[in-house]
């Protein structure tokens, strides 16, 4: 990984101890293969959870907001069946394991397909997001 990662990681910690109460790294590893950063905090009653992983195969990102364990609102780039049928409709089998950029709503009930999202956008909306819910 380049040290450009290592610097965005940073940032993204910075901002999310600024943002949050409680901010806890659960991980921040940059390898030569790979890079992962996990982040725990609270917004006000409400639970934040940010991971990234980056490799050379690719990027995988998922940004939620929590209460009492169930899903509020969340991003995510991961591979969701429903998300790759409502993406490429009856052509979705040759799209299995595609990530698709996608928002979840409550209890992951809900989604919508989104543009990609960030640690540091979905951090500086915590109050929309939050009051959307």
């Amino acid at each position: 990984m380049d040290a450009d990662v290592g610097a965005h990681f940073e940032a993204v910690v910075s901002l999310a101890r600024s943002r949050l109460t409680g901010t806890r790294v659960i991980q921040n590893e940059v390898t030569a293969n790979r890079a992962i950063l996990e982040i725990h905090g609270k917004f006000g009653q409400l639970d934040v959870r940010i991971k990234e992983i980056r490799s050379a195969s690719g990027n995988s990102y998922s940004y939620y907001l929590l209460y009492a364990g169930d899903v509020l609102v969340g991003f995510d780039n991961h591979p969701d069946v429903r998300v790759i049928k409502k993406k490429y409709g009856r052509r979705y089998k040759q799209f299995l394991g595609k990530s698709i950029p996608h928002r979840h709503g409550s209890r992951k009930q809900t989604f919508e397909l989104t543009d990609e999202y960030t640690a540091s956008r979905f951090l500086e909306q915590l109050e929309e997001l939050a009051s959307s819910t």
